[in-house]
């Protein structure tokens, strides 16, 4: 029996990169093994398309990504064996910004969408403190398709008066620790249903393991083979179950970088008891 063909799913910032500095120097060589040893690792975020070639760039390899929570799945060449052919385009799950808006303009309440104050339309200083970012890394992130980060005024109750209102106009929105993203009804579950479908061809049996810390990561963690949850400062760990997919739960002890790769050990070592793989 061939061994199956793993692949790694990870969130960004807090899983992979350090939560404050984004740093994850200590787990480099280790990626790097991982993928000399045929596992591939495909980065799941709420970053840019430039954000992740950018990332890409640093890490020294090119790498199939997926951008703005699920909104785009990129380099989907690079999961197929030498000589499998495939349409290597992007496969696009989002709606352009402008669509998005045209939308939102003509639909929205006033009085919610005044509660609204979208990112790209503040100054730069503003920008740089709600993302946390300056200069060139600022501009990639600003950089965004298929998506519109904006900032809330208003209050809880008339929060959810809009969540229900993108809802019934077939959008969403996200709501991290400091900002919310407009975008179409995606997530970033939906281009593990994209992967299997396109490695089904090849007939090798896939295993997708998912690292996330966040609650927009939840949809792709129950939506993986086994989900590792990266801890989270100061806050309770992600709740996870196992179900028909998720076959098992792995909770890493520290927060990134470190916990990343605490966590793919451990899943490694599940897999070399479920799996028969032979990694190392």
């Amino acid at each position: 029996m061939s061994e199956p063909q793993i692949i790694l799913m990870t969130d960004l910032d807090g899983t992979l990169l350090d939560h404050d500095t984004f740093d994850y120097q200590p787990v480099k060589s280790f990626m790097a093994q991982l993928i000399n040893a045929g596992i591939r690792i495909i980065p799941n975020s709420s970053k840019t398309s430039e954000e992740l070639e950018h990332f890409c760039a640093d890490f020294g390899q090119r790498l199939p990504y997926v951008s703005e929570n699920g909104a785009a799945l990129y380099n989907s060449d690079m999961l197929f064996s030498e000589g499998f052919s495939e349409n290597v385009g992007p496969k696009i799950l989002g709606r352009p910004v402008s669509e998005l808006m045209a939308v939102w303009t003509s639909n929205i309440p006033n009085q919610l969408s005044d509660q609204c104050l979208f990112l790209d339309e503040t100054e730069q200083d503003n920008q740089s403190k709600y993302l946390g970012l300056n200069g060139d890394a600022l501009d990639r992130a600003m950089k965004r398709n298929y998506s519109r980060p904006f900032i809330f005024k208003g209050s809880d109750d008339e929060f959810s008066v809009l969540i229900n209102e993108v809802k019934n106009l077939d959008l969403n929105v996200l709501r991290g620790g400091r900002i919310c993203n407009l975008s179409g009804p995606h997530d970033k579950a939906d281009s593990i249903s994209i992967i299997r479908d396109l490695l089904d061809a090849q007939g090798s049996e896939l295993v997708i393991v998912a690292l996330g810390d966040g609650d927009n990561d939840l949809t792709m963690l129950e939506s993986a083979d086994i989900a590792c949850v990266v801890p989270r400062k100061n806050q309770p760990p992600l709740a996870i179950d196992v179900n028909n997919t998720c076959q098992r739960v792995i909770h890493a002890s520290r927060t990134a970088p470190h916990g990343w790769q605490e966590a793919v050990e451990m899943a490694i070592t599940f897999l070399k008891t479920e799996y028969r793989y032979s990694y190392g």
